[in-house]
């Protein structure tokens, strides 16, 4: 008797999730070809850093995207501009909220484990689909991790400095020296064009 094999594209979804423009995508599944550009643009410039806790300003995750990029050594741009893109599907997840989630999960080191598994997996679709190519060497790869890690300390660091109010809890942050350059807010409408101009620097073009 002859097995029949369901075909990837009709088996039902583990994760499923409605993006901007009406695809659903299976983030359990996700590939290349479920980037749509415009979709992840459209959740990035409405996401606020910091859970919104920016008083006065609305400072967007597509501006941390950008600043990433700006202040990126050439060979790591297109990767550090794309490295915080997975929040189009996750949100902006909170560490406070991951160690809380952990800690109520049967096991804490489990759980971080397997969201860093998720967060990568997202984010290796997302190169796929800009044609960024993962390094063969391991040592190179090690060398962008840590490089994109601390470049994103930084850059937090300068925002938490320039955009939010004082910190009452001495030592909370735990971050390195930020970034002399001072963060000032875009809001929605320039985030929107500065991340499309910079991913149009990567070659990922979808207006005109």
């Amino acid at each position: 008797m002859t097995q029949l094999v369901t075909p990837k594209d009709a088996m039902p979804m583990t994760a499923p999730m409605q993006m901007a423009s009406g695809r659903v995508v299976d983030l359990a599944n996700l590939r290349a070809t479920d980037i749509h550009w415009p979709d992840l643009v459209e959740s990035l410039v409405k996401l606020p850093r910091f859970n919104g806790a920016t008083p006065h300003v609305t400072y967007t995750t597509a501006q941390h995207c950008c600043l990433m990029y700006d202040r990126a050594e050439d060979k790591y741009k297109p990767q550090a501009l794309l490295s915080d893109f997975h929040a189009a599907f996750f949100g902006e997840i909170s560490r406070s909220f991951i160690f809380m989630a952990a800690d109520l999960s049967p096991s804490a080191a489990d759980f971080i484990e397997a969201f860093r598994l998720a967060r990568d997996e997202v984010t290796a679709a997302i190169y796929a689909a800009a044609g960024i190519r993962e390094e063969d060497d391991t040592d190179a790869f090690q060398d962008r991790i840590a490089y994109l890690r601390r470049l994103d300390k930084m850059l937090t660091a300068s925002e938490q400095r320039d955009l939010m109010a004082p910190c009452a809890l001495p030592g909370h942050w735990q971050l390195p020296a930020p970034f002399a350059v001072p963060v000032k807010a875009w809001g929605e409408d320039k985030s929107r064009a500065e991340l499309e101009l910079r991913l149009s620097f990567i070659g990922i073009r979808f207006r005109g």
